[in-house]
């Protein structure tokens, strides 16, 4: 809320808490609209609070304009979708663990209760120093391609690239040959790729001066 609320102030104005509301109330007709919505579970309980995502865009689309409102809504939803990574590896009680241990834990985490539970992943290559895995079914890319706005599922590929680059600094996360193999960009399935940098590389990362942080163009 906390960002939301920042991001809307400066775009709306004082009257954001209004406009808020209304994407609050709005969430409920959009959530009915979906096949989700006669669902029960975890993709369907997901599919729910992301309806405020699509909720706010709308809103912003007819205030300012489907280009604004795709630039508003990234500040919104890659700081909050990366925050929210943070604290599931906060939560799996994995300080102790390092490099790859870590890195698998986390892979692993998803898999059993997050996004990684209801969306196909293939392991193609693992060992010491790489980890390499394909994704098919995004839930992202089913979701918002079903409510008719498929552009903000690219939102969640920024999200992973600044995401793992904090929470795993001693691997360089990337995709293959570009940052668009994934299905956001027409792909038929996302590619995750993991290397582990060398020590000077792991250092710099730590302390924000590492230039692997970009982010996948639009």
């Amino acid at each position: 809320m906390r960002i939301i609320g920042s991001v809307l102030s400066e775009e709306i104005g004082w009257l954001w808490p209004i406009f808020f509301i209304r994407a609050l109330i709005r969430k409920r007709s959009i959530f009915k609209s979906t096949h989700w919505a006669e669902q029960r579970g975890v993709e369907a309980e997901f599919a729910n609070r992301l309806c405020i995502s699509t909720s706010i865009y709308l809103g912003l689309v007819e205030r300012l304009g489907k280009d604004r409102a795709f630039e508003v809504m990234r500040r919104i939803l890659v700081p909050i979708g990366c925050e929210e990574q943070l604290d599931n590896v906060d939560s799996l009680g994995v300080a102790d663990k390092r490099g790859m241990d870590r890195l698998r834990a986390f892979y692993d985490f998803m898999g059993k209760g997050g996004v990684g539970s209801f969306v196909e992943r293939t392991i193609i290559r693992k060992s010491n120093d790489v980890f390499h895995y394909e994704g098919r079914r995004c839930f992202f890319d089913r979701f918002y391609r079903e409510l008719g706005m498929p552009e903000l599922t690219k939102l969640f590929c920024e999200v992973d690239t600044e995401f793992f680059a904090e929470a795993f600094p001693e691997f360089r996360f990337h995709r293959g040959d570009s940052l668009e193999n994934t299905v956001a960009y027409g792909k038929d399935h996302c590619v995750f790729i993991f290397e582990r940098r060398d020590s000077e590389s792991v250092e710099l990362a730590n302390t924000g001066q590492a230039s692997e942080r970009i982010t996948a163009p639009v």
